[in-house]
């Protein structure tokens, strides 16, 4: 057996480099294909946000909630809340009590690659079927 003077570690630390920048050119190609998509669609259900939900096999962070590619094809979580303490009279209106937020998040480059891999996927399925509904 031969001995290596490589550090055991480095082969990983090197393919997590290998993985982040994959995931950032990745991530790239989604946010110009997100910005060719207009009019971007506004998220199934909501009041206020448009995005392009995103689901991924694979990601290791379980507790990530909603993905959505946003219109500016950047990842996002969107967080969706109501507000209960409307002040007022009798039933609150439920469109000013709903809260939507799209909020940056912290993926490793694992999570990302797979995101943003999937949703470029989804936004170019997107624009294939805009094109050839488009007339010609």
């Amino acid at each position: 057996m031969t001995q290596s003077s490589i550090d055991p570690q480095s082969r990983v630390r090197y393919a997590d480099d290998l993985i982040a920048q994959t995931a950032d050119q990745l991530a790239a190609l989604l946010k110009e294909a997100a910005l060719q998509l207009r009019p971007f669609p506004p998220f199934p259900g909501a009041f206020f946000t448009y995005g392009v939900e995103v689901e991924a096999e694979g990601v290791l962070d379980k507790n990530i909630g909603c993905v959505v590619v946003s219109q500016e094809g950047d990842l996002k979580e969107l967080q969706i809340s109501l507000d209960a303490e409307e002040p007022g009279f009798g039933p609150g209106d439920p469109v000013s009590m709903r809260d939507e937020h799209l909020v940056d998040l912290e993926l490793t480059p694992h999570d990302r690659l797979l995101f943003a891999y999937q949703g470029l996927r989804v936004i170019s399925d997107l624009l294939r079927e805009a094109r050839a509904a488009a007339p010609e």
